[in-house]
């Protein structure tokens, strides 16, 4: 039996203020007598951990397939590991805490050098950003090596945090429509990275479970997880790719609007450096049908559509900003372009760089960018996701976080939360895989 419409928003909206209140209470404990509750969540954290990892086994074992060792064997050993030692694994988790810390604060000033390189005015906001982790992680450091207090008081303020901006979003879904608009220009408090850089690869693998044992089929997926947003239309739609395989476990952004999609990436090999991680940026634009078609049978992938609504006023702010940023780029064309404007008959097979293969199978147009925040691609910050956001948040939406790394993943988490909820500016949400995209004619990518 279905849900009614109306039942499923007054149990949303419940929800939001039953969850809110209880991570602040629990954040106020943890902050109050951490040490007397930290022991306990352990153990039973570690249990939990351990019995998942049999469960995986168990079912992997039924339907004879293999599993990853860290996957199984590894986290019963980490759940053992958690609830017999607990307070080693706190001071474990603080020190690793305190490395992401001082991972930020790099992040932080390799792009302060590069925002001074390419003469953009709000630079200094960069290196103050990275003192301000690298002194966190230092004190991080030493209250790990005092035994990782440190991280119950920084567990306890998250909780709080995460708290207040449920009960944000509580009274969202309960005021009146001239309230929410005030309250969803605020910014969002997102979960930590290490859980959402991995949610759009863990969904695939669910759905690809799912759909390939033939418990359910793409069709009646789609309509089993759809909302009723009463019709709206979206404005503009928001791509998030995935795929099995390397880079693309961690997931891609785009942005369609008038049926054209905008990316942007490290498409230029030769300007590549650090193993990828950083060169030229490079914006492209593509047809969406050409696209969908490329990402989904070239790539491998799984991408998730999420439309969204905006006001005229919204609609008119996020195209002039996608204006402003075309006066700072020129056109840029990949090897193979240059070369198959001079030969028709040049053979793709030649060349290996992604960038060819991709204008190959979409006859997308390729820009650079003359100066400006976007001028040199930084993967774990000035990335995909950055380019799309900066363009959203013009319209005054929720934000993700980008005080430090940034990756897909927190945008499909934002993105899949404003969906769920009857008054999220995310309206549809599609998917487009192997199972519902036909291969382009010209398979030769």
């Amino acid at each position: 039996m279905s849900v009614k419409p109306a039942v499923k928003k007054h149990i949303n909206i419940i929800w939001l203020l039953l969850y809110g209140a209880a991570l602040i209470v629990v954040g106020i404990i943890v902050l109050v007598n951490g040490e007397l509750v930290a022991e306990p969540a352990a153990r039973i954290g570690g249990v939990f951990i351990a019995a998942n990892g049999i469960h995986r086994l168990i079912r992997a074992h039924a339907r004879k397939k293999k599993l990853p060792v860290f996957s199984g064997i590894g986290t019963i050993i980490i759940g053992i590991i958690t609830a017999l030692v607990p307070s080693a694994t706190l001071a474990l988790l603080s020190l690793i805490f305190s490395l992401y810390v001082f991972l930020n604060a790099l992040v932080k000033f390799i792009d302060f050098a590069s925002a001074v390189k390419n003469g953009v005015p709000d630079a200094f906001f960069d290196f103050f950003a990275g003192i301000f982790f690298t002194v966190f992680g230092v004190i991080m450091l030493f209250g790990t090596l005092m035994g990782g207090y440190g991280m119950l008081i920084v567990i306890g303020l998250y909780c709080i945090l995460y708290g207040v901006g449920e009960l944000r979003l509580f009274l969202r879904e309960a005021m009146p429509n001239m309230a929410k608009g005030v309250i969803r220009r605020r910014i969002r408090f997102s979960l930590p990275q290490f859980i959402t850089t991995f949610i759009p690869l863990k969904t695939l693998k669910s759905y690809c479970e799912r759909i390939d044992s033939r418990e359910i089929d793409i069709e009646n997926l789609l309509s089993e997880e759809s909302i009723d947003k009463g019709g709206a239309v979206p404005d503009v739609h928001i791509l998030i790719h995935v795929s099995n395989d390397g880079v693309g476990t961690v997931g891609h952004c785009d942005l369609m609007i008038d049926n054209t999609v905008i990316s942007y990436g490290n498409y230029d090999k030769a300007s590549e450096r650090l193993m990828g991680g950083i060169g030229d940026g490079v914006l492209f634009k593509a047809s969406f049908e050409r696209y969908i078609r490329f990402g989904v049978h070239h790539d491998k992938q799984m991408i998730f559509d999420f439309g969204i609504k905006l006001t005229e006023k919204q609609l008119e702010k996020v195209k002039k900003c996608i204006n402003k940023i075309e006066q700072d780029i020129y056109l840029w064309k990949p090897p193979f372009q240059l070369a198959y404007e001079k030969n028709p008959d040049e053979d793709i097979s030649r060349y290996d760089d992604y960038c060819s293969k991709l204008w190959n199978g979409t006859h997308a147009d390729f820009y650079k960018f003359t100066g400006g925040r976007f001028k040199t691609y930084f993967v774990m910050s000035t990335n995909c996701v950055l380019l799309a956001d900066y363009i959203l948040s013009k319209a005054g939406t929720d934000i993700v976080k980008t005080a430090g790394i940034i990756t897909p993943g927190a945008y499909y988490d934002y993105l899949q939360n404003e969906y769920s909820l009857p008054a999220g500016i995310a309206v549809t949400r599609d998917i487009y895989c192997k199972y519902n995209v036909e291969p382009p004619d010209n398979v030769n990518f």
